[in-house]
């Protein structure tokens, strides 16, 4: 079980219910939005999230150009990456942006508790450095 606090942004509404029921399942506090704009928005408003989980192929502002100014702004944020064009990016685009990691859709159980893992140890690590 996790209960930490994940923001998802999907531009597909469809995809956003499937993840976060699939995230729910695993104990996570889960608040989906349809764009950046609006996560954009929900940041300046509401802290503690643990993690934010994004899209990549997004209309007016797309998950890289999101990552970027959010990692500027939050620097310590995890964000990673969902996307079914992962193929289209180079790693170096995604290192370059500040993603902390990258998954392939479609989404399975196992992707979700590798995510889970990840969060989890990303925020052990910044733990032990205070």
């Amino acid at each position: 079980m996790y209960d930490g606090k994940i923001l998802l942004i999907d531009d597909q509404r469809s995809h956003l219910r499937t993840l976060k029921s699939m995230f729910k399942r695993y104990g996570c506090q889960v608040v989906t939005v349809d764009s950046a704009e609006e996560a954009e928005l929900i940041l300046e408003w509401n802290s503690g999230f643990d993690a934010l989980i994004t899209d990549l192929k997004m209309p007016w502002v797309n998950g890289i150009d999101f990552c970027t100014k959010t990692k500027k702004k939050y620097p310590n944020i995890q964000i990673y990456a969902l996307s079914g064009y992962l193929e289209q990016y180079g790693p170096n685009t995604l290192d370059e942006a500040g993603f902390d990691g990258a998954y392939q859709k479609p989404v399975c159980f196992e992707m979700i508790e590798d995510m889970l893992n990840a969060i989890k140890n990303s925020a052990s690590e910044i733990d032990d450095d205070s």
